[in-house]
């Protein structure tokens, strides 16, 4: 009864056969699961070392900086590592400092007075960076910023925890950030005004920054269930696909590069590229035929299966299939999935006997986080079955 109505299916990958099937065809919200979804399509049109630059340009008037964002919400303020829960990150730091060195340099020795910075976010419109069916809570809380083009630290008013209360404003916030390391650095002007537009087409570049590799965004998105990643990372899906990067275009932009691993999408809703949307609509048939490409691939796609959490062990798994369910601990690389009316785990298992199947399954309705470990068994009796499980 803690599963509320069950929906999914376990399949024998090496197959194709399908050991046990609960409403497979029938649309769920997905939650967090959905998340797996965005790191394919991602793949699909990115290559796993896709870095994103926010760079640095100048104008005519050597007082004007522009700041222009790439889409990296990874930026940190400091060049301290510890200073930021993603690893490998650019940093605020290095490109102030670059920045006042390439202009010092060029200005015979002279220290830049830069008293006013242009911020150019128009990567996509910063106005679409909240769905409506989200909630607001979700920012006080910490499980999502705005999705700003410009961000430090994913907009995390404590950089080095992962569920840090987030703010309004990520890139105001980043460009007032990137005034004090100026400053920090060298710039020798006592005010800088900060304004928004497209910066002049024939500036000049100035320094640059790159992000991690998408394949370490995508390793943290799963790990640990990154919602602002994952909404950037399908934003960068849309542009990649030659759309605008708002959010009503990832609908059309996912089930177009997830056509390159032959599953299809037919009926799916995507609303946004985290799961927390309700509104989000996949069969788990669907996500089943995803997790079995991913398991046969030799290529990128298959580095997936390596970034999901590992059950009693790391990530988003990390304390649970506690009990008699720690049969499967380590057993078990899954993406967990929670939101209001739905409790989700989907992944690999290597079971008992040594059989690798697949799974994908939903507790949608009433459910609470008592769902959480119901799956968790559910998982484990399939563990201990293995190859001899029965669809009864």
């Amino acid at each position: 009864s803690r599963l509320g109505t069950l929906n999914g299916v376990v399949v024998d990958p090496w197959s194709g056969g399908t050991l046990f099937d609960r409403g497979s065809a029938e649309l769920v919200a997905p939650a967090s699961v959905l998340k797996v979804v965005t790191a394919a399509a991602a793949i699909s049109v990115m290559s796993p070392d896709r870095t994103f630059a926010t760079e640095v340009h100048r104008g005519e008037d050597d007082s004007v900086l522009y700041l222009v964002a790439g889409g990296d919400p990874t930026l940190r303020v400091s060049d301290d590592a510890a200073e930021s829960v993603y690893r490998d990150s650019a940093s605020l730091e290095t490109l102030a400092r670059q920045t006042v060195e390439t202009l010092t340099a060029v200005n015979d020795g002279e220290a830049p007075a830069i008293s006013e910075l242009v911020v150019d976010a128009t990567l996509w419109d910063l106005d679409d960076s909240w769905d409506d069916s989200w909630a607001t809570s979700a920012r006080s809380n910490g499980y999502l910023s705005r999705v700003h083009p410009l961000q430090v630290d994913g907009d995390r008013a404590e950089a080095p925890v992962a569920m840090s209360p987030r703010g309004n404003n990520p890139a105001l916030r980043a460009a007032n950030a990137f005034v004090a390391e100026l400053k920090a650095a060298g710039n020798t002007s006592r005010q800088v005004s900060v304004s928004f537009a497209e910066r002049d087409g024939d500036s000049e570049l100035v320094t640059s920054v790159e992000s991690a590799p998408l394949s370490v965004w995508i390793e943290y998105m799963l790990k640990e269930s990154d919602n602002t990643l994952a909404e950037v990372i399908a934003r960068h899906i849309s542009l990649e696909l030659g759309f605008d990067g708002s959010a009503a275009s990832i609908a059309e932009a996912m089930p177009i590069a997830l056509s390159a691993y032959g599953v299809s999408a037919e009926g799916m809703i995507i609303r946004d590229g985290s799961g927390l949307s309700s509104q989000n609509q996949v069969t788990p048939a669907f996500i089943s035929s995803l997790l079995v490409a991913i398991f046969q691939s030799q290529g990128p796609l298959g580095e997936i299966r390596e970034a999901l959490p590992l059950a009693g062990i790391d990530g988003s798994l990390d304390d649970r299939f506690a009990g008699a369910n720690s049969v499967a601990a380590g057993q078990v690389s899954a993406k967990t999935g929670s939101i209001s009316g739905t409790r989700s785990l989907a992944g690999v298992i290597e079971a008992e006997d040594d059989t690798q199947l697949t799974f994908a399954f939903f507790a949608t309705g009433d459910v609470d986080d008592s769902a959480r470990a119901a799956l968790e068994s559910l998982v484990a009796g399939v563990y201990s079955c293995g190859g001899n499980l029965a669809d009864f």
